[in-house]
């Protein structure tokens, strides 16, 4: 472990770095006014990360033993004062560029000028508003985003509201239902008072509904989720031929299928989803793609109905359901599949052994998500070897691989009608890369 001077320095370093790129653009330093380190080119944006990984060290070291508790302990209060500025709107009644007092603010949003001023002095610490003259509120640049973007409402009122409530009974729900791999024996049924699924439930209240499609499709932006890691990090050549078919399981109104059918020239997408799904994205699919992807009414706990594909293709989908549901999904697959077919999953990927990565915890964040609504994982790569393995002997557990710059992974697995002497098949992952940008089963 590095000394604190030495993560110091390094601390500098980055910030120098940084604020040389920012310098060399015509750009201010970035601040709590402006944010300047937006789409960052890739070394860059591991120089930002590199820095915000030294900074958590050094904060968790400078508190102590301690502090870190006290820090983990007091978290539900950082919830609570964000969820008060949700609740009343409060980022809408500030004026963009100039302050407004505790006062005037209350009034706006008709709360009590004290409740206005403790809540949000709160949240100043966490970089949400500024108290820059006393008295008065400015915006931050995470504030003035909660104003600007509906998107950002949308994924703190999801996350605030429709998951953090079951996140406190999710201990009580696995002693209600001990080892239960079940959607509707979480922490969220419990929360909510439910026996329907997170997404049963959801469904049944528009508003609801219409704010988790809009805190997902919000924090599945930017480059970090760019479909171009997909496009370019699996070896779609080696398949795009005529009679080539890749079907998209849970494939929602078919975007992806329509960028892979964009960037090859033969290969013919199946999207399958439910019948409303299906209808929308028929009716939104761009003429000059008509025959190229077509959809289809598909449940996938139901045995497979396109034999021989390439590629059955899940994004997104593996990782709401618990093993015993997932190996489910992957068996009715097996009566369609020839010798070959493969199984390419994208999803993310935490890593085997702990990583303490202030910048990598979002796949830890997601996990426990997964456990509160859900019951069930995002898994690693033993886990999925583990999985195809439970499945069936055909299933051949070929590896993972994350393209550089992408926060979501692929995960391969062919299906193998015969033993082929020992000898393994072409692997569109392993022959892409070199071994050290992917696990691959030995």
């Amino acid at each position: 472990m590095a000394s604190l001077t030495e993560l110091a320095e390094n601390i500098l370093a980055h910030a120098k770095r940084l604020d040389a790129f920012t310098t060399s653009k015509g750009l201010p330093s970035s601040s709590f006014d402006r944010h300047t380190l937006s789409d960052l080119p890739t070394d860059l944006e591991e120089c930002r990360k590199s820095l915000v990984d030294a900074c958590q060290s050094l904060k968790q070291l400078g508190n102590g033993p301690i502090g870190q508790h006290y820090e983990v302990l007091f978290n539900f209060t950082d919830a609570l004062s964000l969820r008060f500025v949700y609740h009343y709107k409060l980022a809408l009644y500030v004026p963009d560029d100039e302050g407004i007092s505790f006062s005037e603010l209350g009034r706006a949003a008709g709360v009590d000028e004290t409740l206005v001023r403790r809540f949000l002095q709160h949240a100043m610490i966490n970089g949400f508003f500024q108290e820059k003259s006393p008295g008065f509120v400015s915006h931050s640049t995470a504030s003035l985003l909660l104003k600007q973007s509906k998107g950002m409402q949308d994924t703190v009122g999801f996350l605030l509201y429709d998951i953090a409530p079951g996140s406190v009974h999710v201990i009580e729900a696995m002693q209600k239902w001990p080892h239960s791999g079940e959607p509707i024996e979480t922490g969220f049924n419990i929360a909510e008072q439910t026996s329907d699924s997170f997404y049963q439930h959801l469904a049944r209240d528009k508003e609801r509904s219409r704010r988790f499609g809009g805190g997902m499709r919000f924090m599945t932006q930017g480059s970090l989720y760019d479909i171009n890691h997909l496009i370019d990090g699996y070896d779609w050549g080696a398949l795009d031929r005529p009679g080539g078919c890749v079907v998209d399981v849970g494939g929602g109104h078919g975007g992806v299928s329509q960028a892979l059918a964009r960037a090859t020239k033969h290969l013919k997408f199946v999207v399958q989803d439910l019948e409303g799904t299906v209808a929308e994205g028929t009716r939104l699919l761009p003429p000059d793609l008509s025959g190229r992807v077509e959809f289809m009414s598909h449940d996938f706990f139901k045995e497979q109905p396109i034999q021989h594909a390439d590629i059955y293709f899940f994004r997104f989908i593996l990782h709401n359901w618990s093993d015993k549901y997932a190996a489910q999904i992957l068996e009715k697959l097996i009566p369609a599949m020839k010798h070959g077919s493969r199984v390419v999953i994208y999803e993310f990927l935490p890593d085997e052994v702990a990583n303490t990565s202030w910048t990598q915890k979002q796949k830890r964040n997601l996990d426990m998500i997964q456990a509160t609504g859900w019951n069930s994982l995002e898994r690693t790569a033993s886990d999925w070897r583990k999985l195809f393995a439970s499945v069936s002997k055909g299933y051949q557990f070929l590896g993972t691989k994350t393209p550089k710059g992408s926060a979501v992974s692929l995960i391969e697995a062919s299906f193998e009608t015969r033993q082929v002497n020992g000898v393994a098949g072409s692997n569109p992952i392993r022959d892409q890369l070199p071994d050290d940008t992917a696990v691959l089963a030995s």
